[in-house]
């Protein structure tokens, strides 16, 4: 596994502000420095007079109700038995006819999806929509010609053996949403957003089911959902365990607050930082498939799997765009590290239009892996810059070890 070390200097400033500490003007940028982890290090200081437990949470049902609540309303709209994938299937008793049967899902529960998703992202999710009505009514298309070219029509369709829901930018709709919501606009937003009033062992219980964890911290078969089941895909899970174990054992003691900010701080770096390190993974695997797919019909099953795997990857970053910072608590001021000028410019190499899904260029990756091939790297570019990473570090991000 990588380390993230830099996560843990940032921590520490962050810390260290909030305790009145002095500051220098300098900040780090709180991204992986590319060391070798021995497997001891979980990211946190536990030295000093606050100790760190092992990780236990007794009533993490009842701490996390809302945020349990809010895993199980996104799996209804986007999850693998949800409305969405229901539609793309053309199932009995999952018509999506018009943008209504998706608004009120997305809208269901207090607090709903809708009403945790970010103003920024909420738009895009209007434009999603819309988008996927039409890709449904438009059924089953041949998106790809015989040569291997992209060729949508108007509105796209579903494509595969597998149906996906593609748009005419090639874009998989539910991807999306699904990975946009969990990955930064809505789950992860809302953890943040918790980190600004009372922080106690509650308030962990529910960071940490936000995150897709489960009572355990386990990482065993169907253990992970969400941004955790990705976050343990590449590496992460382990640093993040351990900052919310910290964390948790820090918010018992009020003379720990400084400790446990530290913590939190950690947790959503690397929170962040996994989603782009598994966007950075897909994008590698997309252009393999695409390299490797066969000439002609026979090739389109790998270039339409090509698509789905990079929609997830562009979901998990994308979901950052317009993320407002709260106003107080560790985050304060600095909910994540991405810009929005640097998410626009991401998803640019890409191939997405961040205003107008349906006129991505994405879909035509498929005839052309060379081309593909320089978005990712244009992406990874950017990465390194964002987070400070080494070629060492995104050569582990295109073939991770979980962890």
């Amino acid at each position: 596994m990588r380390t993230i070390g830099k996560l843990l200097s940032i921590s520490l400033l962050v810390a260290a502000t909030a305790c009145g500490g002095d500051d220098d003007g300098n900040s780090d940028d709180g991204a992986d420095d590319g060391s070798t982890d021995d497997g001891a290090d979980d990211g946190v200081d536990a030295g000093g007079a606050c100790e760190v437990a092992a990780w236990a949470a007794p009533d993490f049902e009842a701490n996390a109700a809302v945020a349990l609540a809010l895993r199980a309303q996104l799996d209804d709209l986007t999850g693998g038995e949800g409305l969405m994938r229901g539609a793309e299937q053309e199932l009995e008793g999952s018509e999506v006819d018009d943008v209504a049967d998706l608004t009120a899902v997305y809208e269901t529960g207090d607090p709903s999806v809708a009403g945790t998703t970010t103003a920024g992202f909420d738009a895009v999710i209007a434009d999603a929509f819309a988008d996927f009505v039409a890709l449904v009514a438009a059924s089953a298309q041949d998106v790809i010609d015989d040569e291997g070219n992209w060729t949508p029509g108007a509105a796209g369709g579903l494509a595969g053996s597998s149906p996906r829901g593609l748009n005419a930018g090639g874009l998989e709709i539910r991807q999306i949403a699904d990975k946009g919501l969990f990955g930064g606009a809505a789950l992860y937003a809302y953890a943040v957003s918790l980190t600004e009033g009372e922080i106690d062992e509650a308030t962990i219980d529910s960071i940490a089911a936000l995150w897709g964890g489960n009572a355990a911290l386990g990482t065993g078969k169907g253990e992970l959902t969400d941004s955790a089941n990705y976050s343990f895909g590449m590496g992460f899970h382990a640093t993040m365990a351990g900052a919310l174990a910290a964390a948790k054992s820090y918010a018992a003691d009020d003379a720990c607050s400084a400790e446990r900010d530290e913590a939190i701080v950690t947790f959503f770096r690397a929170w962040e930082q996994s989603m782009v390190a598994r966007t950075i993974f897909y994008g590698n695997a997309a252009a393999d498939l695409i390299a490797a797919a066969a000439e002609g019909p026979d090739g389109d099953e790998d270039r339409i799997d090509a698509l789905h795997e990079l929609s997830e990857g562009i979901g998990l970053t994308f979901g950052f765009l317009a993320l407002p910072d709260p106003a107080s608590g560790p985050l304060s001021g600095a909910g994540r590290l991405l810009t929005d000028a640097d998410i626009e410019e991401m998803m640019v190499a890409l191939g997405v239009d961040t205003e107008d899904l349906s006129a991505s260029t994405t879909g035509t990756f498929v005839g052309d892996a060379a081309l593909l091939d320089t978005g990712v790297v244009a992406f990874e570019a950017a990465a390194i810059e964002v987070f400070d990473l080494s070629e060492a570090d995104i050569e582990f991000y295109r073939t991770p070890t979980e962890g």
